[in-house]
């Protein structure tokens, strides 16, 4: 009888590349893409008479309608070229031709699913405002907490909104290319070679969330985006189906972006990442419950669908 060769004697061709090999290519391809779109960005806002990118440093609350645009689009081909680019790059070389089932993109989210995935958004409004409240008692380094407020002076400038054409574009780069990028980078591929190394799904899962939030440099609300990041990695590891998280992660961000377009200012008091004076208690003890019920169910189901499979 003939057995398997083990990994080490498999042709070169055959054997499956180490996950540290993997995950330093993403960040390589990262950093390339990331050059590539910030030249592009650059380049565009030469043509348009600006000292380049310096402007965005130098915006303020009265920012012209061309100079909210050129931000946002500054935002966006930086991202997509590091995110999605990168991540589709490395999945290519590794992966080839199975690289969207690889990525768990070819498995769409059962209805069930997808109504767990709408209840997990609403529920972890609350709960994120109440662990942004908590982060903001730790006593962090001033320089820290300086970064986030430059980083929410321009969110607030770019939510700043006039028009339906703001409102697309905001949520072409805030809710569609920040999603599909951030998603296919840190649950397609981080999570999953992270698992490869610890040999633990739920593990891999807080370490990813980890990494999530770190990636930000917005340590102010370090807390409330590693929650995001590890809900987002069980909707991921639950489902079996990378488009979960992103659906997730796009109505996560673009129900703020619309709430600032109708509500303008007034929409800060329900956002996730603002400074609140006191934590809204028992909203997030509800948020709470409901994400543990949710996440219970979600969990049962993955039981089942596994065992229907063996």
């Amino acid at each position: 009888m003939d057995y398997p060769l083990p990994d080490s004697e498999l042709p070169i061709q055959r054997r499956a590349a180490s996950p540290w090999f993997i995950l330093l290519c993403l960040v390589s391809f990262m950093l390339v893409g990331l050059m590539v779109g910030s030249i592009l960005v650059n380049s565009l806002m030469l043509a348009q008479g600006l000292d380049g990118l310096s402007f965005l440093g130098n915006m303020k609350e009265d920012a012209s309608l061309q100079q909210r645009n050129l931000a946002r689009w500054a935002n966006l081909f930086p991202h997509l070229f590091a995110f999605t680019g990168g991540a589709i790059a490395v999945a290519l070389l590794f992966f080839r031709s199975s690289w969207l089932q690889k990525l768990q993109l070819r498995n769409l989210p059962s209805w069930l699913f997808i109504a767990g995935g709408v209840l997990f958004v609403l529920a972890i409004f609350p709960v994120a405002q109440t662990s942004y409240w908590l982060n903001q008692q730790l006593p962090l380094p001033t320089w820290m907490k300086d970064m986030e407020n430059s980083a929410n002076e321009l969110v607030k400038i770019l939510l700043h909104m006039d028009g339906p054409a703001e409102l697309l574009l905001n949520l072409l780069t805030v809710g569609v290319v920040a999603a599909l990028g951030e998603e296919l980078v840190f649950r397609g591929i981080v999570q999953q070679q992270m698992t490869r190394v610890v040999k633990n799904p739920i593990a891999s899962i807080w370490i990813t969330a980890i990494i999530f939030s770190a990636i930000h440099m917005q340590f102010v609300g370090f807390l409330p985006r590693m929650i995001l990041g590890a809900g987002l990695g069980y909707l991921f590891y639950w489902s079996r189906s990378l488009w979960l998280p992103i659906l997730v992660h796009f109505l996560f961000n673009s129900l703020q972006v619309v709430a600032y377009y109708f509500m303008g200012e007034k929409a800060e008091q329900f956002s996730p990442d603002q400074a609140v004076d006191s934590p809204n208690l028992l909203g997030g003890i509800l948020g709470l419950a409901i994400l543990i019920a949710v996440g219970y169910y979600l969990s049962r189901l993955h039981k089942q669908s596994s065992v229907q499979k063996v």
